[in-house]
């Protein structure tokens, strides 16, 4: 079975108004509920967050999740009950695993609105050791091609379940050639721009759930006249 299901932006779930926020949510979250939209497989929350200067999540605690934020435009600040603290521009990656608990936040300290993409990942299982990592990639690295930004091998930290994470960034009219591999499916999201997916155009904030089945889907991503910058979030099958 190869299935490929559109989303479109004017179905996210936008928060409730505050001075400071503003989320989309792709899924059910805080006031938020549909029982027909709680995740896509291991992926259980993605929120398209806006966060006004000097303003943001302030000390909270988590438990039994593997949460990650993609910053966007100007800088997020993150700071945990382990003691680590950062500040991580455009185009870096933090890492959080939240196990048997821990407490956090994550600021916007500069003037300027901050915007990030905030996900969570089910773990394979409860209680792990808490952990917490970033990293930082220039631009080219994702420029015209795909990063491997996460994954459930590699340097730590390590994924707690079997999840892939990329991201791209290209130039207008730019086609790339992937496969979504047998029993995988993968969620699609159009961050910036414009692009084509397998004939289907996506708009910013846009998305797509794809499922490959008992067979490889193949998919050719074409960037829109404005470029395009997407997010891949691969897993198995549910």
């Amino acid at each position: 079975m190869l299935k490929a299901s559109y989303l479109v932006p004017t179905l996210l779930h936008v928060s409730k108004p505050t001075w400071w926020l503003e989320s989309r949510f792709h899924f059910s979250f805080a006031d938020y509920y549909s029982p027909e939209n709680t995740n896509f497989g291991a992926l259980r929350v993605l929120n398209d967050d806006l966060v006004k200067g000097h303003a943001g999540f302030g000390t909270h605690s988590h438990r039994d999740a593997e949460i990650f934020s993609y910053i966007l435009d100007g800088k997020l600040t993150h700071a945990d009950s382990m003691g680590n603290k950062e500040s991580l521009p455009r185009g870096a990656v933090q890492y959080l695993s939240a196990g048997s608990g821990i407490r956090h936040s994550e600021m916007n300290d500069g003037d300027e609105t901050t915007r990030f993409l905030q996900i969570w990942i089910t773990p394979d299982q409860r209680g792990h050791k808490p952990q917490y990592g970033s990293r930082a990639h220039a631009p080219e690295d994702r420029h015209n091609r795909l990063l491997h930004l996460l994954g459930g091998t590699g340097t730590p930290p390590a994924w707690k379940n079997d999840v892939n994470v990329y991201v791209s960034e290209n130039d207008p009219n730019v086609a790339q050639e992937i496969a979504l591999g047998e029993g995988r499916q993968a969620y699609l999201v159009a961050i910036e721009g414009s692009m084509d997916v397998n004939g289907t155009s996506l708009e910013q904030r846009d998305a797509m759930e794809l499922v490959a089945g008992s067979q490889q889907m193949p998919l050719t991503l074409t960037s829109g006249s404005r470029g395009s910058h997407f997010m891949l979030i691969e897993m198995a099958a549910a």
